[in-house]
């Protein structure tokens, strides 16, 4: 049976998992930590994929590689966009967007420039084929993984679906937070969804990314780590319920 490959990219975000596992052994999966084993009878391995775009890329591709996985859940900590958020609620990324990938307008030298101007830029999925791939702005959700994320009987916090947004960048300006809720529609930012969600378009595995909101500048709440332990009990919940889906 194939497993679920479960990232996250703190330890914070990945031990309750790799304790839960049971028969579980370490294995090299390049300099990223990989733990494969079962949970809840099933197949699962958890790879803590480190901070950022690139660490999420490279451990996600070699993840792929190695075990040839029916899914993909990312998981872990995130910071707030959305006003009616608050830190242990959850977000179920029904798509992830890159906010590093950006088209900014042609202005003329003098012209000035505005940092929210620009538009998102697609980014390539890779294809062994001659010339240019595919390019997207967004990423959807596998429609399965959403339907196993939606039916997790939560009750310490709010549930919504909606976007993620994914980048190299730790926004703590009240405007710039809004304006991306606004314009891109993002709930709430982390560093490595988009970049493991790319991947998986170009291996064609299902993905989705879930996330905790551990701060929210919108809010003023600081950033609380114990989120991360509710993060992977959900996310528990949610490859459990995938498994039911697809069997």
């Amino acid at each position: 049976m194939r497993p679920i490959v479960c990232t996250g990219a703190m330890d914070a975000e990945t031990l309750w998992l790799i304790d839960a596992l049971e028969n579980a052994e370490p294995v090299t999966l390049g300099c990223w930590k990989c733990v494969q084993g079962e949970l809840d009878g099933y197949p699962v391995v958890i790879v803590r994929t480190n901070q950022g775009m690139a660490n999420a890329a490279a451990s996600t591709a070699l993840a792929i590689e190695r075990f040839a996985p029916c899914a993909v859940l990312n998981q872990g900590t995130s910071g707030g966009h959305a006003p009616d958020l608050h830190t242990g609620d959850i977000v179920i990324g029904a798509q992830v967007i890159n906010m590093g990938a950006v088209r900014t307008p042609e202005r003329a030298r003098g012209a000035g420039m505005d940092p929210v101007c620009g538009e998102p830029l697609g980014l390539e999925i890779a294809n062994t084929q001659p010339g240019d791939g595919e390019k997207k702005t967004v990423f959807a959700a596998d429609a399965d993984l959403v339907r196993a994320a939606a039916a997790v009987c939560w009750t310490e916090s709010t549930v919504v679906q909606g976007t993620i947004g994914s980048g190299d960048v730790w926004n703590n300006e009240l405007d710039r937070i809004a304006w991306l809720h606004e314009n891109w529609g993002t709930m709430t930012e982390e560093m490595e969804a988009a970049a493991s969600a790319q991947i998986c378009a170009a291996y064609g595995v299902p993905f989705l990314t879930v996330r905790i909101l551990s701060n929210t500048a919108v809010h003023g709440e600081p950033f609380d780590e114990r989120t991360g332990e509710a993060c992977q009990k959900f996310a528990r919940a949610v490859m459990r319920n995938y498994r039911t889906l697809t069997d």
